[in-house]
């Protein structure tokens, strides 16, 4: 029970991917990050000119420094993995080899290895130098969108690899009709094929180092023609990549927002894929705390779901305060009049924007839905009778 407690709370300390982090967390965190910056800045420093013996000596010691605390670290994070299991019923062995085969995990493997290799095995100085900055693949934890890169790199691999392939035939075919062309009257510069694919890949690079150039003019012309070939052929990469990251971050903000809504307790008896639906309709936005979200005569053209942070309807006798599941702005939609209240965020707000065709829709579809609203519209509106205003 002591090492269960004793695991939990490295756990706690340690732990990513939650909602909330504790100071203790953050101040890891912050360690883990400038242990990494040590490092580096260790290993660059180390290479350059001028340095003394004395200072090489200091600055592998801090390297060598770091590398423990990495260790301790990866031993920490595999020791913790069961507590990753929440809910689920998995065994312990289970979690740590999910942890063992995770990008993070083999990334905090990657960090320590060449430390324990360097001690097995002779290996120049400088590739070791080299292994050694694996450490900065730390920084994926900690920075989203490195996480974001990943996942786009294996969502798009497939095209990709088409795209590459494509560009390494037309490569190959390039140099071989320029060394067709080239070959007579630049035998050195265009010996051979394999020396032909050297031009090849500068020219469609758009790099034009200049050391190898065509001089006679059909090979001119095709050079013109590869060039800018290879414009459109690097253009095809760049276009996938960032669809794909378009697609991420969509998907990403449906996933936050799916979750957002599973929250709110009027959505809590659907099932998955109504849930789903829903989200595809709801807008998220984040309001800073003293901003006016809506104000008195505006035209009512959304309702307002609160998932966090709380907010202030301005009505008489006394302002009402709503809080995280609750719901504002419906009356107005319902009534189609003006807003006759100005609501203002007292903190920060994470709220969910349905507008009034999304809303329109919603009732239509989900009758159960349109009656929970109808009834606190009706009671809101007794409210106002007695000496309220309606939102």
């Amino acid at each position: 029970m002591r090492q269960h407690s004793l695991r939990r709370r490295c756990f706690d300390l340690l732990a990513d991917g939650r909602e909330a982090y504790s100071l203790g967390h953050r101040f890891v965190s912050a360690f883990i990050l400038l242990t990494v910056a040590a490092c580096a800045a260790a290993i660059m420093a180390v290479t350059m000119p001028g340095i003394t013996p004395e200072t090489v000596y200091r600055l592998d010691r801090l390297r060598e420094a770091t590398d423990i605390i990495f260790t301790i670290e990866y031993l920490l994070r595999i020791w913790i993995a069961p507590d990753y299991a929440g809910d689920l019923r998995l065994s312990a062995r289970v979690m740590r080899l999910r942890y063992l085969r995770s990008f993070h995990g083999i990334a905090d493997l990657l960090v320590i290895l060449p430390f324990f290799l360097h001690l097995l095995l002779p290996i120049p100085r400088e590739w070791f130098l080299v292994l050694e900055m694996f450490t900065l693949f730390k920084l994926a934890r900690y920075a989203p969108g490195l996480n974001m890169v990943a996942a786009v790199l294996r969502r798009e691999a497939r095209a990709m690899v088409a795209a590459f392939l494509a560009l390494g035939v037309i490569l190959v075919l390039a140099a071989c009709i320029m060394y067709v062309l080239e070959h007579e009257a630049q035998p050195q510069a265009f010996a051979s094929i394999p020396h032909s694919l050297w031009w090849a890949i500068v020219t469609m690079g758009t790099v034009g180092y200049g050391d190898v150039v065509p001089v006679t003019t059909l090979g001119k012309m095709f050079g013109g023609v590869v060039a800018l070939l290879g414009i459109v052929m690097f253009a095809i990469p760049a276009g996938l990549m960032a669809s794909g990251f378009a697609e991420e971050i969509r998907r990403r903000e449906f996933m936050v927002t799916w979750r957002a809504v599973a929250a709110l307790p009027l959505f809590a008896h659907l099932n998955a894929s109504n849930i789903a639906e829903i989200a595809a309709l709801l807008r998220p936005r984040v309001v800073p705390a003293g901003t006016v979200i809506v104000r008195r005569g505006d035209r009512a053209d959304a309702m307002f779901f609160v998932t966090s942070g709380e907010v202030e309807v301005d009505i008489k006798p006394q302002p009402v305060i709503l809080g995280a599941g609750q719901h504002f702005g419906e009356i107005a939609l319902i009534r189609h009049t003006k807003r006759t209240a100005t609501v203002r965020a007292l903190s920060e707000c994470r709220l969910l924007t349905l507008g009034v065709a999304e809303f329109e829709r919603l009732i239509e579809i989900h009758t159960d839905i349109r009656d929970h609203i109808h009834r606190v519209a009706a009671q809101r509106l007794s409210e106002r009778d007695e000496g309220s205003e309606e939102v």
